[in-house]
């Protein structure tokens, strides 16, 4: 097996083992054990346990600026309507939440609460989404589209709790019983919110 790929195997098992049992309740040699290496094979890749949850949360989020960007490439900025871009944001963002629930649940779940590096990684994929909305919303000021008064900072973190209790609510292990999330719905009500409070022109349901 070539290094990357049992790289990935380790990160794999420690996905599902931090998912499913917690940070504190998945040990080094949990991880070992179902990824079925050697226990010296680990520490070639990660200095120690918090090394790995940190690998993981840090390519999660790195995943999720790649996803963002690549669907940001396939719209024509130019003709797109504002508050379709607005509504197409929201929803990659809940799309790709919805693709791997582990580590959704690592980022909004497992890792809350956890010291140092562990707590800064979880926080900066937090300040990531903000600065990205405030960057969407100030281009939108300087465009006319969006409201000149308008709040960027509180918007952007009143819309970024809203991405992630629902992402939390719907994703999460704790999601329990919870119906399945209807993307498209759910990012149309979540336009309804926030629309009409921040742009120029009158918000118009999708469709109308």
């Amino acid at each position: 097996m070539k290094p990357e790929e049992r790289k990935k195997l380790i990160l794999a098992s420690a996905k599902k083992l931090f998912s499913r049992n917690g940070y504190y309740q998945t040990q080094i040699s949990d991880i070992i054990k179902d990824a079925g290496i050697a226990r010296g094979t680990i520490y070639q890749y990660f200095a120690n346990k918090e090394d790995v949850f940190v690998t993981l949360a840090e390519e999660y989020y790195s995943l999720w600026e790649e996803s963002i960007s690549l669907a940001a490439a396939d719209l024509d900025l130019d003709m797109v309507n504002p508050v379709n871009y607005f509504r197409h944001r929201i929803k990659r963002t809940l799309f790709f939440f919805s693709q791997d629930k582990d580590l959704c649940n690592i980022a909004l779940r497992v890792g809350l609460g956890l010291p140092g590096e562990m707590a800064s990684v979880i926080k900066r994929f937090e300040e990531r989404i903000i600065r990205l909305l405030i960057g969407d919303l100030k281009l939108g000021i300087d465009n006319g589209h969006v409201r000149q008064d308008l709040n960027v900072e509180l918007t952007a973190n009143l819309l970024t709790g809203a991405l992630l209790s629902t992402a939390y609510h719907f994703y999460s292990r704790d999601a329990g019983k919870a119906k399945p999330l209807d993307i498209n719905k759910t990012t149309e009500e979540i336009t309804a919110v926030f629309a009409p409070g921040i742009f120029v022109k009158p918000y118009q349901p999708k469709g109308e």
